[in-house]
């Protein structure tokens, strides 16, 4: 009877560690854009002028260039295109971009997005609006 005890507590244990390395795995959150998830809470609103837009196979369904003219912060969040002021910046998004073309003058948010380590950290537009 002792040695049956004994044999029980063993493969609990056994069976206890062999778990381990699964503590703390999960589904990331859902997200809409069907991508990457939140790697950090950011968020900016710029207005800048687009300079070019793809179309895209994989992934996000556009990719857009957009010459930042101006960056504001979004609440206290951490502000990804702060530095960005006077450069041009490839994002991505779900939004329908079919209407806008090159030259046209936008606001927008800007937040980053992305599954670390892969496929990597993006930034995602979104609400994009003619000024």
């Amino acid at each position: 009877m002792i040695g049956i005890n004994v044999q029980r507590q063993a493969l609990i244990f056994l069976f206890a560690v062999s778990l381990i390395p699964f503590v703390g795995c999960s589904a990331p959150p859902a997200n809409p854009g069907g991508v990457g998830t939140t790697v950090i809470n950011s968020n900016s609103l710029i207005t800048g002028e687009i300079r070019a837009i793809r179309q895209q196979s994989a992934g996000y369904p556009w990719e857009v260039d957009v010459l930042v003219l101006s960056s504001q912060n979004v609440d206290n969040l951490p502000n990804p295109t702060t530095d960005k002021v006077g450069q041009v910046i490839t994002a991505r998004t779900d939004q329908d971009l079919s209407a806008f073309h090159t030259g046209q003058k936008v606001s927008a948010n800007v937040k980053y997005l992305g599954d670390v380590p892969k496929p990597g950290i993006i930034l995602y537009i979104y609400d994009i609006k003619t000024i």
